[in-house]
């Protein structure tokens, strides 16, 4: 019969390191699965969504903008659309909210040749041509014009809450 000794040493903070490792890539691998799953809620289309749903983009750029961070120090995961791109709207659009002031248009005056607003087809949106004559550039003058006085009115814009972060537990922008 052999006989075996073995002599085992334990280092607390041996453990304590990998431990640390293994939540850290843990926490990254669930951070980056509910952002993929954020994401693929949001759908592409021009059309609002409904209020409690999750928000349409028409351009698809909250897809984009979303991001997720983990923190080692704090042990936390922090997922939402940067700041830095995507500005306020996108947190209107999780929690909902009123916004009174509005970004108006930049003055300028058009000239034959470039290219401008010709008729407005809703609020804020317009047609865009190239102008051909004075009159046409004038039009477009005035129109931006009319736009800026609308928007100087500071009429409140509803926001309903949106939520596409939120019904997974984190609530919170990267900024």
């Amino acid at each position: 019969m052999m006989q075996f000794r073995a002599r085992v040493r334990f280092t607390p903070g041996q453990l304590k390191k990998k431990v640390s490792q293994a939540t850290f890539k843990s926490m990254n691998h669930a951070a980056g699965t509910i952002r993929m799953t954020a994401k693929r809620s949001i759908r592409k289309r021009k059309k609002p969504s409904n209020p409690g749903s999750p928000p349409s983009s028409p351009t698809g750029m909250l897809r984009r903008v979303l991001r997720y961070e983990v923190n080692r120090d704090r042990g936390e995961a922090v997922i939402g659309p940067v700041n830095e791109i995507a500005g306020r709207l996108w947190n209107l659009h999780e929690f909902g909210g009123v916004v009174t002031k509005r970004r108006k248009l930049k003055r300028h005056r058009f000239r034959v040749g470039e290219f401008g607003p010709i008729r407005a087809k809703q609020p804020g949106k317009f047609a865009r041509i190239r102008l051909l004559t004075v009159a046409q550039a004038n039009r477009a003058t005035r129109l931006i014009e009319q736009e800026n006085e609308r928007r100087g009115a500071n009429n409140p814009r509803r926001y309903p809450a949106r939520p596409f972060i939120r019904r997974w537990g984190c609530n919170e922008a990267v900024s």
